[in-house]
């Protein structure tokens, strides 16, 4: 009897988390819209007459002016990159591997932080959903630690053969303040680890780096 209360109990919890990831993942999906059709297309479309406005002046573009349109640039490269954040994009026919490759090589060409990643064991073992909150959670960590940390280095270590699977992204930078505050990005992915019955870790030494751990459903 003891034993099917439990299974009952993991059944129910199990709906449970679902139910919290897909009311997240529809209040996501609205504010996505909502982004999209408001701010960044009010944005980019100002930006599209300022430039036609400025190309159009004789002469050199006031200072003020130059300096206002780089503004408008920079917000709308930010709101894109949250709208990125937010619908992230399905995963390839390469898969969960070949996609973080693909993002690490980016990563590092962009903002010159060399990415390391390594595997054990297989994605197959892995739900679809699994898969794509290991692609989220990993983004966000390289998010953060380009924002955040200085280094230039970032290791991605997947342990897929592990019970339960176990995705460590490692820097060597500035390390997290003790007794700060946590910003929505690790929030959310402590959402979207709970969301797969799994959990999110952060371990952080001030000057030496910071590791987040997340753990799958055990």
């Amino acid at each position: 009897m003891t034993e099917e209360r439990g299974k009952v109990k993991s059944s129910a919890d199990g709906f449970a988390h679902q139910a919290v990831e897909d009311a997240l993942a529809r209040e996501r999906a609205r504010i996505a819209r909502e982004l999209h059709d408001g701010i960044a297309t009010d944005l980019a479309g100002a930006i599209s007459l300022f430039k036609v406005y400025m190309e159009g002046r004789k002469g050199q573009p006031d200072q003020t002016l130059k300096n206002v349109f780089e503004i408008m640039e920079r917000l709308l490269k930010h709101v894109r990159e949250a709208l990125a954040d937010l619908r992230p994009p399905p995963i390839s026919p390469d898969g969960l591997v070949g996609d973080l490759r693909q993002q690490a090589d980016e990563f590092s060409r962009l903002y010159g932080i060399r990415v390391e990643l390594s595997t054990n064991g297989t994605e197959d073992l892995l739900s679809a959903h699994q898969r794509e909150v290991v692609v989220q959670v990993v983004r966000e960590a390289l998010t953060n630690v380009r924002r955040h940390s200085g280094s230039s280095i970032c290791r991605v270590k997947m342990a897929f053969d592990a019970r339960p699977f176990l995705i460590e992204v490692s820097d060597e930078g500035r390390g997290i303040l003790a007794g700060g505050s946590e910003g929505y990005g690790l929030v959310g992915m402590r959402e979207r680890a709970a969301g797969i019955g799994g959990r999110l870790e952060v371990v952080s030494t001030e000057g030496r780096g910071t590791t987040v751990f997340l753990f799958g459903p055990t």
